[in-house]
């Protein structure tokens, strides 16, 4: 029994010591950090796109479709790993990546964060299908877009 006393003891201790901690320092910082020089080739940062490009990007969300359809980049084309062969041949996608190539807009993947595959197998069926040489993928994916709380539309 006395064991049980300590072990409540101990959390006991452990939460209060949370809750002052929470107290003093406040809320975790989450926000995504991201260093392009750190970066593989065709990834880049949020920051870079914001920053350095305006924003002038075409987005293209390689999530799944439910995920598109609940919120999405305002303007976003959706494009399946699965089905971005079929999804690439469509005349409207294929004329909107083609023109956003023509008009040197840069063409950013993004998909549900930095660890799924998805967007890079979008973003290099994208490049083979030629319409477009500048196609990145989004470090930190829709994460890292919701943590800058770029505007989404529903």
């Amino acid at each position: 029994m006395k064991w049980l006393t300590q072990t409540l003891g101990i959390l006991l201790l452990a939460g209060v010591s949370a809750v002052i901690l929470y107290l003093c320092v406040g809320e975790p910082d989450r926000s995504f950090v991201c260093v392009q020089s750190e970066l593989k080739e065709h990834h880049v940062c949020l920051e870079t796109v914001a920053k350095d490009w305006q924003g002038d990007v075409l987005w293209v969300d390689a999530r799944s479709e439910s995920e598109f359809k609940k919120d999405h980049v305002d303007g976003a084309l959706w494009v399946s790993e699965t089905d971005a062969e079929e999804q690439l041949a469509d005349p409207v996608n294929m004329e909107q990546i083609g023109m956003s190539g023509v008009s040197e807009q840069k063409l950013v993947v993004y998909c549900a964060t930095d660890a799924c595959g998805s967007s890079e197998v979008v973003a290099e069926k994208i490049r083979e299908t030629g319409f477009h040489s500048e196609v990145y993928v989004l470090q930190g994916g829709w994460k890292a877009l919701q943590a800058a709380k770029l505007k989404v539309a529903e």
